[in-house]
Formats: structure tokens, sequence, C-alpha cells
């Protein structure tokens, strides 16, 4: 097999056309029947799809509230609250240690 690239996007190239060329030629004839290979994809599927979907319109960077929190800086009002930051720090370092 010849790679082409330090990435080996060559053979995904040819397999992905090869995976192409084949499925116009997976319809089989059995007894006058034209028989097709077919996809159904469940609720749950469908409705995770959906949910990716809205996540990908959400803004990564919520403007209003940086701007609001910088406004508060800015004036002095801006009182964080260090029991929620403390357990946010433990809750954080907890998941850190499940993952591992």
């Amino acid at each position: 097999m010849k790679i082409n690239g330090p990435d080996g996007i060559g053979p995904l190239k040819a397999y992905i056309s090869q995976m192409k060329k084949d499925r116009t030629v997976q319809k089989e004839e059995k007894d006058g029947q034209i028989l097709e290979d077919s996809v159904e994809i469940s609720k749950k599927a469908m409705e995770i799809q959906s949910y990716r979907s809205a996540l990908g319109k959400l803004p990564v960077i919520r403007e209003e509230l940086v701007e609001a929190l910088k406004q508060n800086i800015r004036d002095g009002s801006y009182r964080p609250d260090s029991e929620k930051i403390a357990a946010g720090i433990i809750a954080e370092r907890c998941l850190d240690k499940t993952r591992s």
C-alpha cells in the first residue's frame, strides 16, 4: 500500500472513493427483487443530533455576561462568592480524579 504524505490522507481518499463505487454496485438482485442496504436512525440518535445542533448554535462566549462582569469590576460592585469558588474547585478536582 502506498501512503502519500505524512498524515496518510492518500489511502483515506482511495478508501472513500472505493466505498462510493461499492455503494452503487451493492444492489443485488434476488428472486427478481432489488435489495438495497438501508439505515434507520433511532429516535434517541435523532434527539442527540438535535441537541448537538442546538449546542453548535450557542455562542462560545456569552458577551452580555462578560460585559456585565467587566462593568461590575470597573465600578467596584463585583463581589465574588468565595464559598462557591471553593466548592467549584473541589468539584472539578473530584471529577479529575474519577476520570483518571
